[in-house]
């Protein structure tokens, strides 16, 4: 399905084919809503996997522009994983007192990056980044494709549709085209985890040199 096929089904849903600028729904409305549509179901279903590789440098890895969500991050061969990501807040707590690596997440002049506290020494250390993203160009010409999977390209439709009949009164329809929605999604998540493991690890909070089971914790000592 590419783009000229998802306006057709727009318009079926709309149950409105004039798309002149003097129109109810005018084509770069229409193609507005597709487009963020689309980012919503990137976003829902986690369905577009990506990979980037690099160099660590000044403390920092720069996060690709369509990046949603890190799924792992391996550096010189050491999973990262989420139970490495810090609260800015605590930075000086583990900048100061643990040599494992830790992160946090930030925006800097439009970009967002995953800065490493400073005694993580992982400069120069090759990463290897496994994340969900997003589109980031927007669809535009006939032609064009998107990147989510061609069995779910009828989502971002439901979606924008689901957008503009809210926004004439027709609840009902919305509901409806949201449900569509949200079934769609929820199909790309089961598939989706089906081609992945994914491990849930707790994350205790502990202080350095807190003792559990004989043993001391962080720099603490043994």
């Amino acid at each position: 399905m590419d783009f000229v096929e998802q306006q057709a089904l727009l318009s079926e849903l709309l149950g409105d084919p004039n798309t002149s600028t003097d129109d109810m729904f005018p084509l770069a409305r229409r193609k507005a809503a597709l487009n963020r549509g689309d980012i919503h179901f990137c976003r829902d279903s986690h369905c577009v996997r990506e990979y980037a590789t690099g160099t660590v440098a000044s403390n920092e890895i720069a996060l690709p522009s369509g990046w949603l969500e890190t799924f792992c991050l391996i550096i010189d061969d050491d999973v990262i994983d989420n139970r490495r990501e810090i609260a800015l807040h605590d930075w000086e707590k583990y900048n100061d007192n643990y040599d494992d690596v830790y992160y946090y997440i930030w925006e800097y002049s439009g970009t967002k990056k995953m800065k490493f506290t400073t005694n993580s020494d992982v400069n120069g250390e090759t990463y290897e980044l496994y994340y969900f993203r997003k589109q980031t160009t927007a669809l535009s010409a006939d032609a064009d494709e998107s990147i989510i999977p061609d069995e779910y390209r009828e989502g971002p439709v439901f979606w924008a549709a689901y957008w503009l009949l809210q926004q004439i009164g027709k609840t009902e329809l919305a509901a409806q085209c949201k449900a569509q929605y949200s079934q769609l999604v929820a199909d790309a998540l089961i598939k989706t985890k089906k081609e992945y493991i994914k491990k849930h690890y707790p994350k205790p909070d502990i202080e350095a040199g807190t003792e559990i089971g004989g043993y001391k914790q962080g720099n603490g000592g043994a």
